[in-house]
């Protein structure tokens, strides 16, 4: 997964104080029934991740990518029933906002579509074989104002293997108590909950939370826990 710079404000005022942000609202555009069964099982394993609802047909999704209700919209570019070029150039038309809310998810690297994806700004390209927890990690990035990129099939093969040298790297930003904070963020604790679990108090977590987030060039605390699900965090590193 590439990740371009949000166009956003940096941080938000509000970024690292919030406790309880609202679940950001998913719509899936795919006309595989076995697919979007997949999808939708994948998204209710993530409390942060409501599901609300799915398009079939042209005129369904178009009526879709015009809802500005919606944050993050997940397009099957295998889809036979939907022309997703050009539902993503009547996007631009009708809503320019709503092309930046668009996550397509892709069978082929190549897909000549990518290009003009990238071209007319939409959220980014997942590739189908990636980890359900990629995508998942991808969707809470686009919702925050950022740009997924797709390698090419030749990269994409070794996809893997980049990814694990850019997160000894990105992980070497960070300070030990910021990678212990950056991991219970990641479990989804609130702030006082994590200065329970290091003993430490609210106020010094909320500054460990706004460094990672400067370090990490991150604008919230949603895209921090999208990149700890990237970087492959899974406990808390303990100091001795």
């Amino acid at each position: 997964m590439t990740v371009a710079t949000s166009d956003q404000n940096p941080i938000p005022s509000d970024a690292v104080g919030s406790e309880e942000p609202k679940p950001l609202r998913v719509f899936l555009i795919d006309d595989s029934s076995l697919a979007l069964a997949g999808l939708v099982h994948i998204l209710h394993g993530h409390p942060d991740l409501d599901f609300v609802g799915s398009a079939r047909d042209n005129p369904t999704a178009l009526e879709a990518t015009l809802d500005s209700s919606l944050d993050v919209l997940v397009i099957n570019t295998a889809c036979r029933s939907i022309d997703v070029l050009n539902l993503m150039h009547r996007a631009v038309h009708y809503s320019g906002a709503g092309i930046s809310r668009m996550l397509l998810l892709t069978n082929d690297a190549n897909d000549p579509v990518h290009a003009e994806a990238d071209k007319l700004g939409a959220g980014g390209v997942v590739l189908a074989w990636e980890e359900p927890q990629f995508l998942v990690s991808a969707i809470r990035l686009v919702s925050g104002g950022y740009r997924i990129g797709v390698p090419c099939q030749g990269e994409a093969d070794r996809g893997r293997i980049r990814r694990q040298s850019i997160r000894h790297t990105t992980l070497d930003l960070l300070t030990l108590r910021e990678r212990q904070v950056l991991t219970l963020l990641a479990r989804g604790m609130k702030n006082a909950e994590i200065a329970g679990e290091l003993v430490v108090s609210e106020s010094t977590v909320k500054t460990h939370v706004q460094n990672l987030l400067v370090k990490l060039g991150l604008r919230n605390r949603a895209s921090a826990v999208a990149v700890a699900y990237e970087l492959g965090i899974t406990r808390v590193e303990r100091a001795g």
